[in-house]
């Protein structure tokens, strides 16, 4: 069976996981070994992969515990360096494994959350080696509370992401391994993968967590098994410090919950003399709980930080420069082609006086009530759209987020844009790993910014990977501001065609005249370029497929929407080129089109014109019926 065979299955037993690319798979059916299950008659709490699935991992070897002879071997080496790899366990896969009951696991809104589980290799008498997968005193909590979840006959389903390290966890009961004609078992103790290759950035594995005490509450059962694994795994000589340092963390649990300390000490399986070092350390967590010698402990309550995000982060997101004529239907591509969800949208029109501090955000003054309850005036940082659009995105990171810009150059964007104008060079495909595109290349320092998006305002502030930009812009407007080429190479540039041939709504007939406003918008484009060919800005003072509606059709609208625009901007210089002699203002125009009793357009437009357009129409018809 090869790896396409594989992921057939799994993407049968389960679906969840057929959108997603992955390159490895293993699939355990777990003993009684394997488990937390109370009522065990081993001490072991790790799941011992072995085999072929080994390869499954990346671990770290120390020569002086394999390369020697078995009994001359550093047995300290063995978890001198332990790996924490990045484990994704789903919202839906914990309410089937709980059967609905509340597991205790947080997922704050996400369908997924990262944890982390230990992996060391291990090396046996006279038996082949095997990876420890999980040793449950040094893993997330959640991970540990999602195994005990598990039973003996489930199976542990991991599937690697494709060139990345992280996994997918998924449990699945012993009941459900098949579903017609797939089954999970014939995958079971095997390694299927493809021929990948994934970059490790250790720096960015690195995650330092400070030593606390554990609140979250155990049974007599887990903490015996914990105290085990501290003692086990503790250095020559410093096995009686093991216990002393298990009390002290631990001893909020043992104490609130009037735990006895013989008992723990039976249930970890170790001499009963033990109990009374473990009496002692928990006399000495009751005196630093109470501060009586002028020592504290922390119970890991800290100043506000990021909180940790989790899920996998979206890639690949870029700077969009959407520009065509007006009406060419940039906005309705935006809409149609990126988002339509204003949950994940901002936006923002740029104008003449729009400045940076709209735009990113600025200190304002605020009337806030003190603890006494007294009006105190404080000066606040409010952030703008850049800054609320990178917030939303670097706390949700499993979406993609969009600020969209529309008119870019009616307002001096490089002056909005500021420093954060430097955020504009994202990282590419070419020259970094594929979970880093789309983020900025480099980031900058904004004290504000930091505080409100990271709650840290030391943070460099970055881009994510997973928040577009995008703006629109008629390239040779008039009154805007001209975008340099230093601004404009840093987006992606995506002309929005005119095309009429593709828009239905061109076929629909201008009220009042025998007309579709198709063939009259393509007859003044085609005038528009040929009357202004030596002006640079020409071809932008064409009408748009979408500059009027259908509803701007009307009688009582359409001389108003384009008749206007016609007389006082597109033909400003050349007016009698469409308008007949009759004409002499606009006031002659708009009345003449709303009087007439004939064809509105006729009345309005210079008959070689107006022909042009009936024209227009006939070669339409005889297009439409030779197809």
């Amino acid at each position: 069976m090869d790896f396409s065979q594989a992921m057939e299955i799994i993407k049968n037993i389960i679906p969840e996981c057929s959108a997603k690319e992955y390159d490895g798979i293993i699939v355990k059916r777990l003993e009684t070994s394997n488990t937390l299950d109370e009522g065990r008659t081993t001490n072991q709490t790790h799941i011992a992969i072995s085999g072929e699935q080994m390869n499954m991992f990346p671990y770290l070897m120390a020569d002086g515990y394999f390369k020697c002879n078995y009994d001359d071997r550093d047995e300290q080496l063995k978890k001198y360096f332990i790996t924490q790899i990045p484990l994704y366990i789903y919202k839906d896969n914990i309410s089937y494994l709980s059967d609905g009951e509340e597991s205790g696991i947080v997922f704050d809104g996400n369908e997924s959350r990262c944890v982390r589980a230990s992996i060391v290799r291990s090396r046996r008498k006279e038996q082949a080696d095997q990876v420890q997968l999980s040793l449950t005193t040094i893993d997330d909590s959640d991970f540990v509370t999602f195994r005990k979840m598990l039973h003996t006959g489930d199976y542990l389903v991991l599937l690697k992401h494709k060139e990345k390290l992280f996994y997918d966890c998924i449990g699945i009961k012993a009941a459900d391994e098949t579903k017609g004609e797939y089954h999970l078992s014939v995958l079971n103790n095997k390694f299927y993968k493809l021929p990948t290759n994934t970059k490790v950035d250790i720096k960015k594995l690195i995650e330092i967590k400070d030593s606390k005490i554990e609140k979250r509450d155990f049974t007599i059962q887990e903490l015996g098994s914990i105290l085990f694994e501290m003692y086990s795994n503790a250095e020559d000589k410093m096995q009686v410090a093991s216990i002393h340092i298990f009390g002290i963390k631990y001893g909020k649990n043992i104490i609130d919950k009037e735990f006895r300390a013989p008992d723990i000490i039976k249930a970890a399986g170790l001499n009963e003399s033990y109990s009374t070092e473990l009496q002692k350390a928990l006399n000495i967590y009751r005196c630093l709980n109470k501060n009586s010698y002028g020592i504290s402990i922390s119970d890991g309550d800290e100043p506000e930080k990021a909180e940790k995000i989790s899920g996998v982060r979206k890639t690949g997101a870029e700077n969009i420069l959407l520009y065509g004529v007006p009406g060419a239907g940039k906005s309705h591509e935006i809409k149609t082609k990126y988002c339509s969800d204003e949950k994940y949208m901002e936006r923002v029109v740029f104008h003449p006086d729009y400045m940076y501090s709209d735009f990113v955000g600025q200190i304002l003054p605020r009337v806030e009530k003190d603890e006494a309850g007294n009006d105190r005036l404080k000066y606040i940082f409010t952030p703008g759209p850049f800054t609320k659009m990178l917030k939303k995105a670097e706390n949700d990171p499993e979406n993609y987020y969009y600020l969209v810009i529309e008119e870019l150059n009616r307002g001096n964007a490089p002056a909005i844009f500021g420093e954060i104008f430097q955020l504009l060079d994202r990282k590419d495909e070419d020259e970094f790993p594929a979970e880093e595109v789309g983020e900025s290349e480099y980031g900058i320092s904004n004290y504000e910014v930091a505080k409100e998006v990271y709650k840290d305002e030391k943070h460099p502030v970055r881009i994510p990977s997973n928040m577009y930009i995008l703006a629109t812009m008629n390239t040779a407007d008039q009154n805007v501001f001209t975008l340099d080429t230093a601004f404009q190479r840093r987006w992606n540039m995506r002309q929005i065609e005119n095309n009429f041939e593709k828009s239905s709504h061109s076929k629909d007939i201008i009220a009042g005249t025998k007309v579709s406003w198709g063939a009259f918008a393509t007859v003044i484009n085609d005038m528009v370029i040929d009357i202004n060919v030596d002006m640079a800005s020409s071809e932008d003072k064409r009408l748009g497929t979408y500059f009027a509606k259908k509803k701007e059709l009307e009688v009582s609208r359409f001389p108003e929407k384009v008749l206007k625009y016609l007389w006082d901007d597109a033909f400003k210089m050349d007016k009698i080129a469409i308008f007949n002699e009759n004409c002499k203002s606009l006031e002659d125009v708009v009345v003449t089109y709303e009087t007439a009793t004939t064809d509105k357009l006729a009345a309005v437009l210079r008959l070689s014109v107006y022909e042009k357009m009936l024209s227009k129409m006939q070669q339409k018809d005889t297009e439409n019926d030779e197809n």
